[in-house]
């Protein structure tokens, strides 16, 4: 019970420091408490742990020079519940498929985490660079377009997939060659969504808000996660 209780306390902790300091919005940090909750019960504070350390390295790099971006109109602001859905239902399915299973899927729980904090830091990092291109076709284009890949990008978004699988080398305990998977799976996830969002995002126009796409920002997240952890899942189980 005791257990129980401080479970409960800390994910109420971690969503009202979310909402705080204005990582989420009201409807975001709710949903971060039950994704966390989800997660905390299902496999322990080892796999919590990580969804806290992508929250944490998210919310430094998204209030990374911050004026900056307001400046530029490249300001992001509090994430929504549809946000934070999109980046953490994968993981949360996971988590509670190998509760029920009573089966290891650390890797692709992982894999999914290390796509969405790569994605965020290349978003977040990326948008300082003045060298960017379309991932589709190598136009330049200006910092923020869906789909633009940079040098200073492809750095963070490298950085932040190794984030992730570092700490689940160091916490969950998963071997080297996991971690380098799940680090590439990470990586390659984030160009998925690149390339998601020059096709179906911004279909040309490529702003932040672009207002003719098929796709928005949350499907092009949950779309390249899932996709990720498919391949980790197959990967998993071969």
């Amino acid at each position: 019970m005791i257990v129980l209780v401080l479970k409960i306390l800390i994910c109420l902790i971690f969503g009202i420091l979310s909402f705080y300091f204005r990582i989420l919005d009201l409807n975001g940090a709710i949903s971060a408490v039950a994704i966390g909750m989800a997660i905390l019960l299902a496999r322990g504070f080892e796999w919590f742990s990580l969804l806290f350390i992508f929250l944490v390295v998210g919310a430094v790099v998204t209030r990374y020079r911050h004026n900056l971006k307001k400046r530029r109109l490249l300001e992001r602001k509090s994430r929504k519940a549809s946000n934070v859905i999109a980046n953490g239902i994968i993981p949360t399915f996971i988590a509670l498929f190998s509760f029920y299973l009573n089966k290891d899927l650390s890797i692709p729980f992982v894999a999914s985490i290390a796509v969405a904090l790569s994605d965020t830091m290349a978003s977040e990092i990326g948008v300082f660079s003045n060298n960017t291109y379309l991932i589709t076709n190598m136009k330049k284009v200006s910092p923020g377009t869906n789909g633009a890949i940079s040098l200073l990008g492809e750095i963070a978004a490298f950085i932040g997939a190794l984030i992730i699988s570092i700490s689940a080398y160091f916490i969950l305990k998963i071997s080297i060659y996991n971690m380098l998977l799940c680090t590439f799976l990470g990586f390659f996830g984030c160009h998925i969504d690149s390339f998601l969002g020059a096709t179906f995002q911004a279909k040309g126009k490529g702003t932040i808000n672009s207002s003719d796409a098929i796709l928005n920002n949350s499907d092009v997240n949950l779309i390249s996660i899932s996709i990720v952890a498919l391949i980790a899942f197959v990967i998993t189980i071969l």
